[in-house]
């Protein structure tokens, strides 16, 4: 069953899914949403592939909304599960943390029946610029460049937190999605 914004409640209800609305200050409304990540939900118990990386390594530092612009800063703790043999962070690895962070950054503009939840990669770029070691800790800065009823524009960069350099930019789009049943679509 789906609730006025067009999604189901049970998708909704899952933690780690949905933005609590209710929420109005940014950066506790992401808060709320990493938090849903503290234990796991699948069926068998076990972490899902996204769960260590928001409950164990990515904590926010900072995060402001207003008419002219919306940002997050993520501290990012790297470890040895998002590492390739070199001791650097995987691409898909930094791919993901570019997901969850960009996504994040869009949550203080979700408000009722408008991206209840982070909605769908649609493209995801990233442009690796130097080495991210596996051992250090990271800043993810995050910035909505646009946000429409359909699609939002998320960009995002990593830097080295000790000595500021930059390793890599993202752009990412999303999708929201609308829940349609299958009785509606004949």
């Amino acid at each position: 069953m789906a609730d006025g914004s067009g999604y189901p409640s049970d998708l909704l209800s899952v933690p780690g899914v949905a933005f609590d609305l209710k929420i109005s200050d940014p950066a506790e409304r992401i808060r709320a949403y990493i938090r849903g990540y503290v234990s796991p939900v699948s069926a068998d118990g076990q972490d899902a592939m996204d769960d260590k990386l928001m409950r164990d390594q990515i904590t926010l530092v900072s995060a402001n909304s207003c008419k002219e612009k919306t940002m997050a800063v993520f501290l990012v703790k790297g470890g040895s599960n998002l590492s390739n043999r070199l001791g650097n962070l995987h691409g898909g690895a930094i791919s993901l943390i570019y997901d969850m962070c960009t996504t994040m950054c869009a949550a203080p503009l979700a408000r009722e029946g408008f991206w209840e939840f982070g909605g769908v990669s649609q493209n995801l770029s990233v442009t690796f610029l130097r080495p991210a070691k596996a051992n250090r800790e990271l800043l993810v800065e995050c910035q909505v460049l646009k946000i429409g009823k359909r699609l939002v524009t998320i960009r995002g960069e990593m830097r080295d937190k000790i000595t500021g350099t930059l390793l890599s930019v993202a752009e990412h789009t999303k999708a929201t999605v609308s829940f349609v049943s299958s009785k509606a679509a004949l």
